[in-house]
């Protein structure tokens, strides 16, 4: 069953040329960054946004607020985070948060320069917001973190101690394993509906399942802690940025309450609490979403 969803995934990648209508691709440092474009000329825009997904997902998490803020005038970046969603699966991508940070940065430069942009962050995705906030504070008109995962601190890791990971099968025996066992149509939805507080359509599992299904996606994730190395040293305390936390109250997954501290280091960031939402407040709950995201952006 594996094998016949992975050539279904694969034909349909391959007929289509590409996954969505405004996919963009760049090269950052040899990786391949599959990134969505939601396209107004710059001296035109209201606003430039960029948007991070969460761990496991894609640009497809963000799809219905991108389309939102396009029609509000905002020209809209919302990018995939290696390995995950259609980005570059190759299992040595230093995946740390201040690796994710430089290349967003080098994508924006490369492709979108001279704009001050509008950075939001979900779950794994607001880690990398902080991060890119605090080395590039200049180049941001505020931060949203959303259900993020935060850091007090952040330390450079020069150390090797993860070189025997580096020479094991064991993750590519495990990521073969994951392909074959764990990411399955059952087990996303499982996934899904927890995290969302409710149960998903068929056309958000499938979302989810089609860029984890590509080759090598589960062995770059099982990967990861060989060769994560962070880049700069960082403290939530230095943060400059005009910046909000959107949380839905029932979230079970990344709680504000177990990111209170991290929270109250980092001076003037606004807490808005959505009631009755869980973890991805986003996709379940888009007009309250908006309804709360929306002034802060305006704002500027």
């Amino acid at each position: 069953m594996h094998f016949i969803l992975f050539f279904i995934v694969l034909f349909a990648f391959s007929a289509s040329a590409q996954p969505f209508d405004n996919s963009r691709y760049v090269e950052i440092d040899g990786i391949s960054i599959h990134y969505r474009y939601w396209e107004i000329p710059a001296n035109e825009a209201e606003g430039h946004v960029l948007l991070i997904h969460g761990f496991g997902g894609s640009s497809f998490s963000w799809e219905e607020v991108a389309d939102s803020l396009h029609h509000l005038n905002y020209e809209v970046v919302a990018a995939d985070m290696p390995p995950f969603g259609y980005s570059d699966k190759y299992h040595t991508i230093n995946q740390s948060r201040t690796a994710h940070a430089r290349r967003v940065h080098s994508l924006l430069e490369q492709e979108y320069p001279g704009r001050k942009w509008h950075l939001a962050g979900h779950s794994m995705g607001g880690t990398i917001a902080q991060a890119y906030a605090l080395m590039y504070p200049d180049e941001l008109r505020s931060v949203t973190f959303v259900a993020p995962v935060l850091f007090s601190s952040v330390e450079p890791d020069d150390s090797d101690n993860s070189s025997l990971l580096r020479f094991s099968f064991l993750p590519f025996i495990a990521g073969e394993l994951a392909e074959e066992w764990f990411i399955r149509h059952s087990r996303v939805e499982s996934l899904l509906e927890s995290a969302y507080g409710k149960t998903p359509t068929e056309e958000q599992v499938e979302a989810y399942l089609r860029p984890l299904l590509l080759p090598g996606t589960a062995r770059a994730i099982l990967s990861a802690p060989a060769y994560n190395r962070e880049k700069d040293s960082l403290d939530a305390a230095d943060l400059q940025v005009p910046a909000i936390a959107i949380w839905g109250e029932n979230d079970t997954w990344v709680s504000h309450h177990s990111q209170k501290e991290n929270l109250e280091r980092m001076p003037g960031v606004k807490l808005k609490l959505l009631p009755d939402v869980g973890h991805n407040p986003m996709e379940t709950h888009f007009k309250e979403f908006m309804r709360a995201w929306l002034p802060f952006l305006e704002a500027f």
